[in-house]
C-alpha cells in the first residue's frame, strides 16, 4: 500500500469548509461534470441516530437527524452523480458521489481533503437511475419524507490508483489530478478488524430508501 501524509480537518476548518462548499462544488463537480442539459433533484430524509448520547436518554423524545443531497441522475447514462453538502446536524463529510452502472464502480471524492475513493458499486445498496429518480420524486413532493434506517459500511483505503482514464469520463473528470485510491471492506481485509485507524471520516447519504454511513479510513 503507498502511504500518505495528511492532518485529520480540524472543527475550523470543517466550519471554513462549511462556508465554502457550495463554491467548492461547483469548481470540482458542476464544473466539471454537470454539463448539458441534467436535471438537478434535491431530497431530504431522516433517521435516528441510536448511537447519539441525547438519543439515549429515557423519557426523550427522539430526535431525527436530517441528510440532505442533491443528484444529477442521467438514465441515458446509466449514471448518479451525487453532491452530499456539509450537513447543519450531524457528524457527517461534504462529499461528491459517482454512482456509475456501465463501469460497474462508485467512486467518493472528499471535499475536505480532495482526494478520490473509488471501488465496485454495490448494486444491494445503491438503486439503478430510474428507481433514484422516482425516489427523488416522491421526496420532492413533499408526501414522502421517511424516518428511515441507517446501513454502515465500514471502508480502508488499501492502495493509490495512479490512472484513473479507463474507469469511465464521468469519474475520470471528477478525479483526474487528484490522489485517488482504492477502497476495500474492512471486514474483507485480513488484520484489519482490529486494527486502530485514527485517520477515517463519514459520509452520510441515501443511495437508497434509506440511510448510509460511509465510513472510510486511511493509514
Amino acid at each position: 500500500m503507498v502511504k500518505i501524509a495528511f492532518n485529520t480537518p480540524t472543527a475550523v476548518q470543517k466550519e471554513e469548509a462549511q462556508q465554502d462548499v457550495e463554491a467548492l462544488v461547483s469548481r470540482t463537480v458542476r464544473a466539471q461534470i454537470l454539463t448539458g442539459k441534467s436535471t438537478i433533484y434535491r431530497g431530504e430524509m431522516c433517521f435516528f441516530d441510536s448511537e447519539d448520547p441525547s438519543n439515549s436518554l429515557q423519557g426523550g423524545e427522539p430526535y431525527f437527524l436530517p441528510v440532505t443531497e442533491e443528484a444529477d441522475i442521467r438514465e441515458d447514462d446509466n449514471i448518479a452523480i451525487i453532491d452530499v453538502p456539509v450537513p447543519s446536524f450531524s457528524h457527517s463529510d461534504p462529499a461528491a458521489i459517482i454512482h456509475d452502472f456501465e463501469k460497474g464502480m462508485t467512486a467518493y471524492l472528499d471535499l475536505l481533503l480532495g482526494n478520490c475513493y473509488l471501488m465496485p458499486l454495490n448494486t444491494s445498496i445503491v438503486m439503478p437511475p430510474k428507481n433514484l429518480v422516482e425516489l427523488f420524486g416522491k421526496l420532492a413532493s413533499g408526501k414522502y419524507l421517511p424516518h428511515t434506517y441507517v446501513v454502515r459500511e465500514d471502508l480502508v483505503a488499501v492502495e493509490e490508483i495512479r490512472d484513473v482514464s479507463n474507469l469511465g469520463i464521468f469519474i475520470y473528470q471528477l478525479c483526474n489530478n487528484r490522489k485517488s485510491f482504492r477502497l476495500r471492506r474492512r471486514d474483507l481485509l485480513l488484520g484489519f478488524n482490529k486494527r486502530a485507524i485514527d485517520n477515517c471520516w463519514k459520509i452520510r447519504h441515501f443511495p437508497n430508501e434509506f440511510i448510509v454511513e460511509t465510513k472510510i479510513c486511511q493509514e
